[in-house]
């Protein structure tokens, strides 16, 4: 018997029993926002929220930087979304779905579009800085606004992608922004409401804190102290521009990349919430905790297989091609996920702008003969040698994809040797510098499906970090985002989606699976949304 079969019979023998313990607990768990979000439910306790208490959250890694225009890595914008507010977000809250994405005002309260869909004028609320040096609490101004975007816009990387549709940027008075855009842009209100939007103080724009170690904000939550690789503390704003919120006292991060210590804490009440862990060790933590709520959705992001296609033989399409026909996704989601579909270019949590479920299948089916077919076209009738790049940053579970992913290749004679790279170098040095023959893991949160397929596809796409350039597609990309029409524009993206799987190859999407997060029964009115940031933590409130 082969690894891979041994792998497959060790996972079902391990279903069958988590099928009785998950029978005497199923009442426990519930869909999160497609459901009402049960697990908020004030059943047996107070019926009115309440202040006080701390929210601990427990994270596998830290990122090298606080900066949120200089750095778009998860870990910096979650620290963030505690602290920045943007000019738009996206609505969280009863009834709305984790993926929904419901553009709602945040520190603009209204907005104008003129006519022809050029310019936005914002119109900014009352709403105060964080009361820290050398700010001290002062009134937000359009001033700001414009000192963050102009930040923006002269930094390289992904957030200045965002605004490459701006011709110019307009303080019209205090509490007045004008944006005037060079053409009319279907995304740019999304993009505005993007977790990577967030509105800084114009003293950070002029350097007068140090933007990589603190963080000064009008959000619900002051930070007090970050210790890189260690923990951050935040108090509550008692100068919220919503009245009488936040409810809990305070927040705290804490770096724990054990997972078998993360699960323990969550086991002895140390910790909130937990996130990605295995189904084997939910299953677990509810059989020993039967109290434990559980929030489900679809993962708002997707594994994929990259390859710099300037090194032989991701040269190759064929090659390319075999990669992403010798993958198992669905039994290596159901698996290692317990439950999940096969992804699309763009990902399933954005809806109908992902390609329909079948014609994923039809289009990245699973087929190893055909894999050694084609690279024996391709002049590799035995194979070749590579290395496969991951990080354990994100949990063990991506590690366990890019095990069941060397062992499929494994089957059509490709040895792919697994490096693990510590998260902070994978994110900021060896992926986006292209230092790499073959990597998995995750994508960024991506809000829009031009983030998705422009971002990555396009010749000169910020996150294009694979060597792609094909000017047929740079086209299809640049036309796509000035189709303002919705429908005519969703069909445009599918084609696209279906040019990129049948030409291109690259990155390999694999699969979306449905996340679940175990939190204490005492957490209530937790909404949380696909984006980056703990922003609706400003709702949540402990019935202790």
């Amino acid at each position: 018997m082969n690894k891979k079969w041994k792998l497959i019979v060790n996972f079902l023998l391990i279903g069958l029993l988590l099928l009785v313990i998950s029978a005497c607990s199923s009442e426990k768990t519930n869909k999160g926002n497609e459901k009402g979000n049960e697990s908020t439910s004030n059943e047996g306790g107070s019926s009115e929220p309440k202040h006080g208490g701390t929210y601990t959250i427990l994270s596998p890694a830290d990122p090298d930087m606080l900066d949120p225009h200089r750095q778009s890595s998860i870990y910096t914008h979650q620290l963030a979304g505690l602290v920045y507010n943007k000019l738009v977000s996206y609505e969280t809250g009863p009834g709305v779905e984790f993926t929904d994405y419901n553009v709602v005002p945040d520190l603009a309260e209204k907005w104008d579009i003129s006519e022809d869909g050029k310019v936005y004028t914002f119109y900014l609320r009352e709403a105060y800085w964080h009361d820290k040096e050398p700010v001290n609490g002062r009134q937000v101004t359009a001033e700001d606004v414009v000192a963050t975007m102009e930040r923006i816009i002269s930094l390289p990387g992904h957030q200045a992608a965002l605004l490459s549709e701006v011709e110019s940027i307009e303080a019209k008075d205090d509490q007045t922004v004008v944006f005037t855009l060079k053409q009319p842009f279907a995304p740019f209100l999304n993009f505005m409401a993007n977790h990577f939007m967030w509105i800084l103080p114009k003293e950070a724009a002029e350097g007068k804190f140090d933007l990589a170690t603190d963080a000064i904000g009008t959000g619900p939550f002051v930070l007090e102290e970050w210790k890189d690789n260690i923990e951050a503390k935040y108090k509550r704003n008692p100068n919220y521009y919503e009245e009488g919120k936040p409810y809990l006292d305070g927040v705290i991060f804490k770096v724990v990349p054990d997972p078998t210590a993360r699960l323990a804490a969550m086991r002895t009440g140390q910790t909130d919430a937990v996130s990605q862990i295995s189904p084997e060790e939910l299953n677990q933590l509810i059989k020993s905790n039967p109290e434990i709520t559980v929030f489900e959705a679809m993962f708002p992001t997707q594994e994929q297989i990259y390859m710099d296609m300037k090194k032989k033989p991701f040269d190759d399409i064929r090659v390319r091609k075999a990669i992403s026909l010798a993958v198992d996704r669905q039994s290596m989601v159901d698996r290692i996920y317990g439950g999940g579909e096969i992804s699309s270019p763009v990902n399933p949590s954005l809806g109908k702008w992902a390609l329909p479920l079948e014609e994923r299948k039809e289009l990245m089916p699973y087929d190893p003969d055909q894999a050694k077919k084609l690279l024996a076209e391709a002049g590799y009738p035995d194979g070749f040698d590579t290395k496969l790049m991951v990080t354990d940053g994100y949990g063990e579970q991506l590690v366990r994809v890019a095990q069941w992913v060397a062992e499929d290749l494994r089957n059509i004679g490709i040895n792919a040797e697994i490096e693990v790279v510590e998260y902070a170098t994978y994110f900021s040095e060896r992926w986006p510098k292209v230092d790499y023959e073959m990597g998995i893991g995750y994508q960024t949160y991506f809000q829009e499906p031009d983030e998705w397929l422009r971002t990555q596809l396009h010749t000169k796409g910020t996150r294009n970090w694979y060597h792609i350039s094909d000017p047929e597609l740079d086209k299809m990309l640049d036309e796509q985002r000035v189709i303002n029409d919705v429908d005519e524009r969703r069909e445009y993206v599918h084609d696209i989606q279906r040019y990129v799987l049948e030409n291109l190859v690259n990155p390999i999407p694999l699969t979306t699976y449905h996340t679940k997060t175990p939190r204490m029964p005492y957490v209530k009115d937790a909404y949380p949304h696909a984006s980056y940031g703990y922003g609706y933590l400003r709702n949540v409130w402990l019935d202790k």
